[in-house]
């Protein structure tokens, strides 16, 4: 018995949410307020690793999953198909894709290096100072973005009533 995508996206969800607030909640509610060794100013949660752990393994999943997700697109999609309901969903998919990562490149080239100072300590490493920036850059643009298309697409109802 197969599932509809929508209870598989749906438990995927619920149990995600689930994952973070048992994680975030014993990250602060077990050893929060433990001093950190070398300066007693700042804060050493016992549970730090859990909660990065927790991050890396979000973000290589989802990596993951969208890599496997636009491939067996790109490889169901039929290929004489370019057009479907006069859309040009291979023109759309390619310029997605490659917009994509022309501005993740875009974004580390122009990403800054300049050295931050971390719990008192200076931070210079060039490549993931440049990493930082490309995610937080690419994330605002690709945010407001589709809140631009959002907007453009509620409005279409008004256009559509001038016509």
């Amino acid at each position: 018995m197969r599932m509809k995508t929508e209870k598989i996206s749906r438990l995927v969800l619920y149990g995600l949410v689930a994952i973070v607030l048992v994680v975030f909640g014993l990250f602060f509610m077990i050893g929060f307020d433990h001093p950190y060794v070398e300066n007693s100013n700042y804060n050493a949660p016992a549970l730090t690793d859990l909660v990065l752990l927790l991050m890396l393994l979000l973000v290589v999943g989802t990596i993951g999953v969208t890599a496997w997700a636009a491939w067996t697109a790109l490889k169901k999609r039929d290929k004489s198909k370019a057009w479907d309901n006069n859309v040009p969903v291979r023109r759309i998919s390619y310029s997605v894709i490659l917009g994509v990562l022309l501005l993740m490149v875009l974004a580390f080239l122009l990403g800054s290096s300049s050295t931050m100072f971390v719990n008192g300590k200076p931070y210079a490493d060039t490549f993931w100072l440049k990493t930082a920036d490309m995610f937080i850059i690419s994330s605002i643009v690709l945010l407001v973005v589709a809140a631009v298309v959002v907007i453009f697409g509620a409005t279409r109802y008004y256009r559509r009533k001038e016509k």
